[in-house]
């Protein structure tokens, strides 16, 4: 099986469970940088190739998701799946964020990202490939389906193949920021925009 050299880059959130009302329910007073960033959400990604029909490969690794480069009012989300000696396959979004809500819209109705209600849609159709996200962020848990078409070979994924990209992830909160001690690397990265090389967090 060859290497992964596609990385994706945006977000997932699905199936959540054993979330009791103290850790579910956002601070009136909080943003939403403030009630999902700091410590990341780590877990399990598992992404399955189907051609023809057919599940033929199943990658298993890590997954996180983190909140960084947080502005007044923008902040980036990062899905990070770490597949070992196979590669990796991150995504990168940028969008605006008020005390419940985040959107990455464009003039393209066909190109959107937003987390409503802890609920996450999204959707990005190019010549390249045709991606939609479904899922579900709360205060200690990131749970996201990606899936992908693709339209145009792109490293093991031939034209006609597809991709579901599933993140599982938690964490648990306490007073203390564990964010602060992540090391930042440079990775190649899907975003809206295509694949370019980009910072994101390795703690």
């Amino acid at each position: 099986m060859k290497t992964i050299h596609v990385t994706l880059l945006l977000i997932f959130f699905l199936l959540l469970t054993g979330c009791t009302k103290d850790t579910s329910e956002q601070d009136a007073d909080q943003t939403f940088n403030e009630t999902f960033g700091g410590q990341p959400f780590k877990g399990t990604a598992i992404g399955i190739r189907s051609q023809n029909g057919a599940d033929d490969y199943t990658w298993k690794g890590e997954g996180r998701v983190a909140l960084i480069e947080a502005t007044a009012d923008s902040v980036s989300m990062v899905f990070m799946a770490d597949f070992g000696d196979l590669g990796e396959m991150n995504f990168k979004v940028r969008g605006k964020y008020d005390q419940s809500t985040y959107r990455m819209d464009t003039t393209d109705p066909n190109i959107f990202f937003r987390i409503i209600d802890e609920k996450i849609t999204g959707t990005l159709n190019n010549a390249q490939q045709e991606m939609s996200f479904q899922g579900t962020l709360r205060k200690e848990t990131a749970n996201m389906v990606m899936r992908v078409n693709f339209k145009e070979e792109n490293g093991p994924f031939p034209k006609g193949s597809s991709l579901k990209l599933s993140f599982d992830t938690r964490r648990s909160i306490d007073n203390n920021d564990h964010s602060a001690g992540c090391q930042m690397r440079l990775v190649p990265i899907w975003s809206p925009s295509g694949v370019t090389m980009g910072m994101v967090p390795d703690c």
